[in-house]
């Protein structure tokens, strides 16, 4: 093995993705090459300083892109002259930073971290055979079916008339807490609504996201913080939260 192979391999050789036969072959050929070696221990250190970064704690998979960049960036100034570990641990601090700020503002916000929950948990309805625990459009049925898995009695009402029907109730985790979830049928689609008590009594308006590929609601009517997720149109989540409140307008 040449130089510039085994150099090559610096990288795949620290996280483990050599084979067997191709980490041998390459620990092999460190012997015979002191730059290589060289490479490797910089390539080491600057994994022990990302680890020892004050940061907090990332996806395993962030952090492995994290470090495999830092340490494809820090090869020219390693090539060029000495010293340059702490240029990688001031650019380590800084990509790892960098990183870390934009998944704070992207994935590790509360708002963020519920859109991701009530994605989920769309989808355990959407992918799966059985999407409820009790199946039933009767309400009479399927609001008793909660006492004793929740703490309250959600609001539930068939919205078969304004194109919603319901398919039956569900009991997921939200925000570390066991929640309803209430699903319902549209044409070829479900949407999964979860429900639970408001610390505030006023209702706020509908507010309408998306969330990787899905459509989000999220308001809050009648005593009830209302979250809603499917695949259907903005228009149908529109008019899907519409029936809601109606509904619980209308049994007042």
């Amino acid at each position: 093995m040449d130089c510039p192979t085994c150099e090559s391999m610096v990288e795949v050789y620290l996280d483990g993705e050599l084979s067997a036969a191709e980490a041998v072959a390459f620990e092999q050929a460190l012997d015979r090459c002191p730059d290589c070696r060289r490479r490797l221990e910089e390539a080491r250190a600057l994994s022990r300083l990302l680890r020892d970064l004050p940061a907090e704690p990332a996806p395993d998979l962030v952090r492995a892109r994290v470090e495999r960049d830092l340490r494809a960036a820090a090869r020219p100034v390693a090539a060029g002259r000495r010293g340059s570990l702490r240029w990688m641990a001031t650019a380590a601090s800084l990509l790892v930073a960098a990183s870390l700020g934009w998944m704070g503002g992207m994935l590790t916000t509360q708002q963020g971290r519920e859109a991701d929950e009530l994605v989920s948990g769309y989808l355990r309805v959407a992918s799966s055979e059985h999407p409820v625990d009790v199946v039933s459009s009767d309400r009479h049925t399927v609001k008793p079916w909660f006492a004793g898995r929740i703490d309250y009695a959600p609001p539930v009402y068939d919205l078969t008339t304004s194109g919603f029907p319901l398919l039956g109730g569900r009991v997921d985790i939200h925000d570390s807490r066991k929640v309803a979830v209430l699903v319902y049928g549209h044409n070829q689609h479900k949407v999964a609504l979860t429900l639970w008590p408001a610390a505030e009594g006023n209702g706020t308006p509908v507010e309408m996201s998306r969330r990787n590929g899905f459509v989000l609601a999220q308001w809050r009517h009648g005593g009830f913080e209302m979250r809603a997720a499917s695949d259907v149109q903005p228009t149908d989540m529109e008019a899907f939260a519409k029936a809601i409140d109606d509904a619980i307008d209308n049994d007042r």
